[in-house]
């Protein structure tokens, strides 16, 4: 409202300051009924927002009143450039049209057979009733234009939380399917040698046996448990392979593909190469897996680097290059989405970005279970 009724004092003051300036021969003299008119015709301009309408037909009225009542010609522009403009801007494009072809042209045929003025007034004032809507029309453009990018930058930015959710429930469901395989193992282990122990401790007191008994119970109850909550995620789906789990003893096969490939790729352990847990052996075999693949497909590097450091309490896991790196939008992929999700689930830690001096960096550090070390 500030800004509207700062515009229509402005149109006012323009236009009463080219009443009293205009020259124009017959005509009536400036009063104070011609600065009321053009007064009353700038007020209209206060609803040139809400009411954009109301305000081209206020001000339109109000100078066709000026203009009958034989006043100069010329001081109502000022507040018919405005109302033009702003109905334009609104996007009421055909309404300022039919305005400025009716009113315009009406007044130019007008002027020019009755009141026989010279051709370059009348296109004077045509031209700046027509530069006005020009205008106003250009802003309303601008403005779809830009509701319209904001929509689709809005619908994209919804698409692409929708499909890393998808990416991530995916990924999960693999990453449960891989730890069912790893359990399974594990359990059956756990069952076949608790068995072996309860039978051949024939010399040990009878409670010993009971415990072993419990334990094998037990571990057969687990794998029950587990197998019914995986049959839910696997519900449609073909039966689980039971080839072995990959691991640390796999990643040289896995980095020679990758040489055989066309890229190649320095592999280095460092720390005390032992066996660790499979779910921190297959999540490091992920890792490298995916890092590698990127690498390939996006990073067009000459070399990378595979570092897998085995400490006490850890292990950390770093695949560089020296590719061009990756856009800052494109830090957080889908596969890197899953790599993530892999590290938080066994307690660590991923980070993935371009490095200071080029290429591209993955690192990730996996705890390792007390029982393990």
């Amino acid at each position: 409202m500030a800004v509207d009724a700062g515009v229509a004092a402005a149109a006012a003051l323009a236009a009463t300051a080219a009443l009293f300036s205009a020259d124009e021969t017959g005509s009536r003299p400036p009063d104070a009924v011609a600065v009321g008119i053009l007064c009353a015709a700038a007020a209209a301009l206060l609803l040139r927002r809400r009411r954009p309408r109301t305000a081209l037909f206020g001000t339109v009225g109000s100078a066709l009143v000026y203009l009958a009542l034989d006043y100069p010609g010329g001081p109502e522009l000022p507040v018919l450039m405005v109302a033009f403009y702003s109905v334009a801007a609104a996007g009421q494009r055909w309404e300022t049209v039919l305005v400025v072809v009716l009113f315009g042209g009406g007044g130019a045929v007008y002027r020019a057979v009755v009141e026989r003025e010279s051709f370059f007034e009348i296109t004077l004032t045509m031209a700046l009733l027509v530069l006005a809507f020009l205008l106003g029309d250009s802003v309303s453009t601008r403005r779809r234009l830009r509701a319209e990018v904001r929509e689709r930058l809005r619908a994209a930015a919804v698409e692409k939380e929708l499909e890393a959710q998808t990416r991530v429930s995916s990924e999960r469901m693999r990453i449960a399917r891989e730890l069912h395989d790893v359990l399974a193992h594990t359990i059956t282990t756990m069952t076949v040698h608790a068995g072996a122990a309860a039978d051949l401790l024939s010399d040990r007191p009878e409670q010993a046996r009971r415990s072993l008994a419990t334990l094998r119970a037990s571990g057969r109850d687990a794998m029950t448990e587990l197998r019914a909550t995986i049959a839910v995620l696997r519900s449609g789906d073909e039966e689980p392979t039971r080839q072995s789990v990959p691991g640390l003893a796999q990643l040289d096969a896995l980095v020679r593909g990758v040489r055989q490939a066309g890229l190649p790729v320095e592999l280095e352990f460092r720390g005390e190469r032992r066996k660790l847990p499979a779910a921190v052996e297959l999540t490091v075999y992920r890792i490298v897996q995916e890092a590698l693949t990127n690498v390939i497909r996006h990073a067009r590097a000459s070399r990378a680097a595979v570092c897998v450091d085995v400490a006490p309490t850890a292990v950390e896991v770093t695949v560089e290059d020296d590719g061009a790196g990756r856009p800052e939008a494109l830090h957080q992929g889908s596969g890197l989405l899953g790599l993530g999700e892999r590290a938080r689930a066994l307690g660590g830690a991923l980070s993935a970005g371009n490095r200071p001096g080029g290429g591209f960096r993955v690192r990730a550090t996996l705890p390792v279970p007390e029982a393990e070390r």
